[in-house]
């Protein structure tokens, strides 16, 4: 019922939805196919392909927290949604779950899109492009409560989620590999969850199993899910 509520909510705002898909189409057929011209050696559109999708999933994350932040301070509605006939706890992880769903409908016709380009389309291999994308939004909804949680203002809210899709966008392997990095900034390129999700997808068509390339993403995105449950559930009491 929760994740339900909170599909609903997604899908009010239709016009949302049509932007995020028209950024992906837009990264993805412009910025990366302009990208791939401009650099002759190897495929650099597949290699960018995966990133542009998720951009978009961790915009549709951020906008769970954004939501989780209205109810409390504009809508005043999160101690009458901790009321419910429902465990707390399960109440929060099923609002992160809820987010979880939203970013994968969010991002459907871009996974579909990019396995397409990958071959995978057709190939057990795309239930992993979609648990990578389900498990990269995990994370990334779990940190956006956990934002939401600490900001006293949207206008905080705003600039801490600008900051972080700064460093997953600029920080990670989405544009270049981690060679080009200085060597100071090695170790904050592959602590980047955007690196963990962009290399898991790209090492899909070479995959021989599933569990591999989701492997690395599976501990830290269940931790920030609970870190964002624990924060939920803090910041419902003050």
């Amino acid at each position: 019922m929760v994740v339900e509520r909170d599909v609903r909510i997604l899908f009010s705002d239709t016009f949302l939805i049509g932007i995020m898909f028209a950024n992906f189409a837009i990264d993805l057929f412009v910025t990366a196919a302009t990208f791939g011209r401009l650099i002759p050696t190897g495929n650099y559109f597949l290699y960018i392909a995966p990133g542009s999708n998720f951009i978009t999933a961790s915009v549709a994350a951020f906008q769970s927290g954004r939501d989780v932040w209205r109810e409390k301070y504009i809508k005043d509605l999160t101690s009458y949604l901790l009321s419910l006939p429902a465990p707390r706890p399960v109440f929060a992880f099923s609002r992160v779950l809820g987010g979880v769903v939203r970013s994968l409908i969010a991002t459907f016709p871009g996974t579909l899109v990019i396995s397409y380009l990958y071959g995978i389309t057709f190939d057990p291999r795309i239930f992993a492009a979609f648990m990578i994308v389900g498990l990269f939004s995990l994370g990334i909804v779990g940190l956006s409560i956990t934002v939401s949680s600490f900001a006293s203002s949207i206008e905080m809210f705003v600039t801490v989620r600008s900051a972080i899709q700064l460093y997953l966008s600029f920080l990670s392997t989405l544009f270049y590999p981690a060679t080009v990095f200085p060597s100071i900034l090695t170790p904050l390129v592959a602590s980047n969850p955007m690196t963990w999700a962009v290399e898991a997808f790209r090492s899909l068509p070479q995959a021989h199993g599933l569990l591999g390339p989701i492997s690395a993403l599976i501990a830290p995105s269940v931790a920030f899910a609970l870190l964002g449950t624990v924060c939920y559930l803090w910041y419902a009491k003050l």
